[in-house]
């Protein structure tokens, strides 16, 4: 069932149930702060028509206020890839997170189109790092949903 907006989009992979996990954890974490969530592997489950599926992602996306994208992996999924580039152009904020330390890229281990089409970043670092307005970083063991809580908190339109 669709939230009622303005949602947040969370696209992330979900293809293990790791993943899924995680994702179903930050959403229930989010939603306990007061926050819409459109997460697709709940609004998308039985649905097995690609087609469907591809309207039913893009619908979610048209109606966030912001999107939370999951950066993880040597290289980021590539659905969510696709979800982040049709969010930036449509305007819509994107909030990167990324909680696997190792680099895979040339911009803060990512992808430079992906660092640059997000607005703000959640990273994960083995090391201190220097304050960034747009970037948080946590350690491997740091809790999440703090840090990206208050990252969502600059965004007023959300709650």
């Amino acid at each position: 069932m669709t939230p009622l907006t303005p949602w947040i989009y969370f696209a992330g992979p979900l293809f293990t149930a790791a993943e899924i996990d995680f994702n179903a954890a930050i959403a229930t974490g989010l939603r306990a702060a007061g926050y819409s969530v459109y997460l697709p592997q709940e609004e998308c489950a039985g649905i097995t028509d690609p087609q469907e599926l591809f309207k039913r992602c893009v619908h979610g996306i048209d109606g966030a206020a912001l999107m939370l994208v999951i950066l993880d992996g040597t290289d980021a999924d590539s659905g969510s890839c696709f979800e982040l580039g049709y969010a930036y152009a449509k305007g819509i904020p994107v909030v990167g997170v990324r909680t696997d330390f190792r680099g895979s890229g040339e911009h803060l281990g990512l992808n430079l189109m992906l660092t640059h089409s997000c607005d703000r970043l959640l990273l994960t670092s083995l090391q201190p790092q220097p304050a960034n307005p747009r970037i948080r970083y946590r350690g491997p063991n740091d809790p999440i949903l703090p840090l990206l809580l208050d990252l969502l908190s600059g965004y007023s339109d959300l709650t």
